[in-house]
C-alpha cells in the first residue's frame, strides 16, 4: 500500500498559515465576511492552491471562523437576490456536454447552432482530467459563462438560462456559485438529445465563446418569452 510523506515544503507551509493568523489574529477577528478574508489572504500572499487550505484550517482552529460557512452564506444570500431579479428577465437557452475521454466540451444552441467548443484548458478549474462529471460541470459554467456574457451585453441586472445537459448528475444546486458570480439563474434539464454530445467528437479544432452571437442569444429570448406571454393569453382567454 502506497502511504503519503509529509513533506518539509508541506511543513513550512502549515507553519506559514499557523503564524499569520496567530500574528494578526485581532485584524482577521474584526472581518465578517468570506470576501474580507479571502482579500486579505491575498494581500499577504496566502491566497495559492498550497498555502490557502491550511489557512482556512488555522482560522478555524485558533479563532472558530469558519470561511467555508461564511463563503456559503453569502452565496445563499446573493442566490436569493438573484432569484428576485431574475423574475421578469429574459430566459436562454443552451445545450452543453463535456467528454472526459478526449478532453473536449461543447456549448451550443438547442438546434445546434453557433457552438462554443473545444479542448479543455489544462489550467481548466473545474474539469478533472478523465473524470465525466466534471467535465459536464465544466461545460455547464461555460454556458452560464456565456449567458452572462449576453447579460452583460444587454445592460440587464439578471437573465434566466435554462441548461440541456445529458448528465444525470448535474443539477443547479452544482451550478450555484457560477450563477450568482454571473446573474444567471439557471434551472437544469436532462436528455439524450443533445446536440452538444456530438459536437465534443466531431467538431474539429476549436471555436471561441467570442465567436458566439450574443445578439442571437438575446433575440430568441425575446422570442420565447413572447411565445410563452401568447400561451398564457390564450389559456386566460379560454
Amino acid at each position: 500500500m502506497a502511504t503519503t510523506r509529509r513533506t518539509k515544503t508541506g511543513a513550512e507551509e502549515w507553519k506559514t498559515a499557523e503564524r499569520a493568523v496567530r500574528d494578526n489574529a485581532a485584524a482577521l477577528r474584526s472581518m465578517t465576511t468570506h470576501t474580507e478574508l479571502y482579500t486579505w489572504a491575498k494581500e499577504n500572499k496566502l491566497a495559492t492552491k498550497r498555502l490557502f487550505p491550511p489557512f482556512k484550517t488555522e482560522l478555524r482552529k485558533q479563532l472558530h471562523i469558519d470561511y467555508e460557512r461564511l463563503r456559503e452564506q453569502a452565496v445563499a444570500d446573493r442566490y436569493a437576490q438573484l432569484t428576485a431579479a431574475a423574475v421578469d428577465a429574459p430566459t436562454i437557452a443552451l445545450c452543453c456536454a463535456g467528454d472526459a475521454e478526449v478532453s473536449t466540451f461543447a456549448v451550443c444552441d438547442l438546434e445546434g447552432g453557433d457552438p462554443w467548443y473545444g479542448d479543455f484548458h489544462d489550467e481548466d478549474p473545474i474539469y478533472k482530467e478523465g473524470d465525466q462529471i466534471t467535465a459536464d460541470i465544466s461545460a455547464a459554467s461555460k454556458a452560464i459563462y456565456l449567458a452572462g456574457q449576453a447579460r452583460e451585453y444587454a445592460e440587464l441586472e439578471a437573465i434566466n438560462l435554462v441548461i440541456t445537459t445529458s448528465n444525470h448528475e448535474l443539477d443547479a444546486d452544482s451550478l450555484r456559485k457560477d450563477a450568482v458570480r454571473h446573474r444567471v439563474l439557471v434551472s437544469v434539464e436532462v436528455t439524450d438529445d443533445n446536440p452538444a454530445l456530438a459536437m465534443c467528437r466531431d467538431l474539429p479544432g476549436f471555436r471561441t465563446w467570442r465567436e458566439v452571437s450574443l445578439t442571437d442569444l438575446l433575440e430568441a429570448a425575446d422570442h420565447t418569452d413572447v411565445v410563452v406571454a401568447d400561451e398564457q393569453s390564450q389559456n386566460v382567454a379560454s
